[in-house]
């Protein structure tokens, strides 16, 4: 057995959480590599200050003055996202390239091992409090270009590329879509005393009586059109005896047209407007 007490039992002997908590902690702890003490500061059981003066205890090293340890020829060897990531602030160089690197949890073996990696340095860790180390990141690590190019801004990266993309193809879509309904269709206004339907040099008003006016020019005509009818189907009835004066897009517009005068709301819409 160990002779060195375990973080928990410490922990519970100071009366800084039950067992019951611990318990708690170790079970969100199973699947992942984070620190039972990391766990239980995000859980607001303890602070930092509680959990670094337990790690002291436990691992009998004292707490460092990150002020007093700092050397900047150190300030670019992690960047700072990695700093931030892994909660550390390297310190100095040591002979051997060692370099010194405070923790809030020296016996985080997973980070020690990952930034060794990353480093290509032996990682002595020193312990110290961690809502010092996060003040020190910003002050003392400078900003890289390293730190636009990590994981997580790639991925927001890559999320606003495809929104930017999702709002450009729906705005190319409305667009085309705007152009196709208003060369099928032409332009729909409103007024108080109206509603005009414009396109294929045709103009087809409706106002709130009902009565329906055509105006414009057909393009087998001689002249102008400027003529108004009761209802609908008096309109058709004239076109039908014009049909020679259309060309094929405007009988199909005109159509399309009268068809929106059949519509119930049109003289009620017209009505509100005046009003």
């Amino acid at each position: 057995m160990s002779s060195k007490p375990r973080l928990g039992e410490l922990l519970v002997q100071q009366n800084l959480v039950s067992q019951k908590t611990i318990d708690i902690a170790l079970r969100v702890q199973i699947g992942g590599d984070r620190r039972l003490g990391h766990i239980l500061v995000r859980m607001k059981e303890i602070t930092d200050d509680q959990l670094a003066e337990t790690l002291e205890q436990q691992l009998k090293t004292p707490i460092i003055s990150i002020d007093e340890k700092f050397s900047p020829e150190v300030k670019n060897i992690i960047p700072r996202y990695l700093c931030k990531h892994y909660g550390v602030l390297p310190l100095a160089l040591e002979e051997k390239n060692i370099l010194q690197l405070a923790m809030s949890d020296p016996s985080d073996e997973n980070a020690i091992s990952d930034l060794q990696h990353y480093t290509e340095k032996a990682i002595k860790p020193l312990l110290a409090r961690q809502t010092e180390i996060d003040k020190e990141i910003i002050h003392r690590i400078p900003f890289s270009i390293k730190d636009f190019f990590t994981p997580q801004t790639n991925i927001w990266a890559t999320r606003a590329m495809a929104t930017m993309t999702l709002v450009l193809v729906i705005g190319l879509g409305w667009l085309t879509y705007d152009y196709y309904y208003t060369n099928q269709y032409g332009t729909v206004s409103t007024t108080n005393t109206h509603v005009l339907y414009k396109n294929h040099d045709l103009i087809l008003g409706v106002d709130k009586t009902g009565t329906i006016s055509l105006l414009g020019h057909g393009a087998f005509a001689k002249g102008l059109y400027s003529v108004s009818f009761n209802d609908p189907e008096t309109l058709n009835m004239f076109i039908k005896s014009k049909n020679k004066d259309f060309s094929e897009k405007q009988r199909k517009w005109l159509k399309w047209a009268i068809k929106q005068t059949h519509t119930s709301n049109l003289t009620g819409n017209l009505v509100a407007n005046a009003n």
